[in-house]
């Protein structure tokens, strides 16, 4: 068995004690975890490329004619709102010679690749090829981009590589109803977040399952609103994961959200909550507003983080017509993602110290278990057999 073999078993195997680990005893990952090439290579192949992704809102496509891109596992994807009204994720690589035939988002009838002008319609099939007539695939069938299973969630887009994969909805059902007071299907992207952070993707998660780090990190108007010692683990599944902090109504933050948190009622009067999805989003709320991340791999040392900071419609329409609010809550949202990001710069530099051992997670990072639960069946030799 070669050297890197021995390593991977040795991790999954890692993984596997985390099944019947009683949480309250239970400490952080090795280093290994994050440092493995072998590891994320086999993360790529069995998660990200069979799980179901979220790449996006549909308020970025809620008319025909909208598109936007994105990328999972390394596949270019483009999704869009076709002239039959069905939303649709596909490649977005030419069927001519590989150029991505588009990149941002946009509204058009045609997407047209920039190398030979191949053009599609917004149901992937090809339309028009210059200079040439337009052939068949390669198996002699009308030519088309690869289309992808997308499902919508609350407002969220999710693409599956999968050829098959599991209905998203059913395994969310849980999580949908803790974040049914925010009714968030139609709330709208007030600041976009589009980042490359330097660190694994999973050290990202892992900030954001807990809400233990608030009072390190976040110093100040953020802490005080929403302290450490608030912060509960509630429920977990092997699909997802909540825990909920206590708002400090008297705080800066805390003060303007309580009409809000009084509307709701239950629960959400007195604690937000985070939800965490497997393998890779976050959606933490407070009573006004939602932040939204995602967390993409793109090699053992970068993590690519799409998302936003999500509002009601009226919240939104108040955000742009208030001078200078739009550009008050964009300067907050960047701080608290430099923040969170430069923790993973310190967790990342420290993976290769041959001093760094796992410690004792506290209680309300329980979360971190589950989420390692989650990686021990997606990953473990156990389930060598359903791969």
């Amino acid at each position: 068995m070669l050297k890197s073999e021995m390593q991977l078993d040795a991790l999954t195997n890692t993984l596997r004690s985390y099944r019947e680990c009683d949480p309250s005893v239970a400490r952080a990952m090795p280093m290994e975890m994050y440092t493995s090439e072998a590891l994320f290579d086999l993360e790529m192949e069995r998660i990200f490329r069979q799980e179901w992704i979220c790449i996006g809102r549909t308020e970025q496509v809620d008319h025909v004619g909208a598109w936007f891109t994105a990328d999972v596992a390394g596949e270019p994807i483009v999704v869009t709102h076709a002239e039959d009204g069905q939303i649709r994720a596909m490649s977005s690589v030419c069927r001519h010679r590989y150029m991505a035939i588009a990149s941002g988002q946009g509204t058009s009838r045609r997407l047209q690749c920039p190398y030979h002008r191949w053009s599609y319609a917004l149901d992937g099939t090809l339309k028009g090829t210059p200079l040439m007539e337009t052939p068949s695939a390669a198996d002699g069938s009308i030519c088309r981009l690869p289309s992808f299973s997308v499902e919508t969630w609350l407002g969220f887009v999710f693409v599956s590589l999968a050829t098959n994969p599991e209905p998203l909805a059913p395994q969310l059902d849980g999580a949908a109803r803790t974040l049914a007071p925010y009714a968030m299907d139609d709330w709208r992207i007030a600041v976009a977040v589009d980042e490359v952070w330097p660190g694994n993707w999973k050290l990202a998660l892992e900030t954001a399952l807990e809400g233990y780090h608030l009072d390190g990190l976040h110093p100040g108007p953020i802490a005080d609103m929403l302290p450490s010692r608030g912060a509960k683990f509630i429920e977990a599944t092997d699909r997802w994961s909540c825990f909920r902090l206590a708002i400090n109504f008297e705080s800066e933050f805390g003060a303007p959200t309580k009409p809000f948190a009084d509307a709701m009622g239950g629960d959400d009067a007195i604690a937000s909550p985070t939800v965490s999805i497997h393998p890779h989003v976050n959606i933490s709320c407070s009573p006004a507003a939602t932040t939204w991340l995602t967390f993409h791999p793109i090699d053992t040392g970068h993590t690519r983080v799409r998302g936003a900071y999500l509002v009601p419609p009226g919240e939104f329409e108040r955000m742009h017509q208030t001078e200078g609010e739009v550009e008050m809550t964009t300067d907050a949202i960047n701080q608290l993602n430099r923040e969170d990001s430069s923790a993973m710069v310190g967790l990342q530099r420290n993976a290769r110290s041959r001093f760094a051992e796992p410690g004792l997670l506290n209680e309300r990072e329980e979360a971190l278990v589950h989420f390692y639960r989650y990686l021990a069946d997606k990953l473990s030799p156990d389930n060598e057999d359903q791969q």
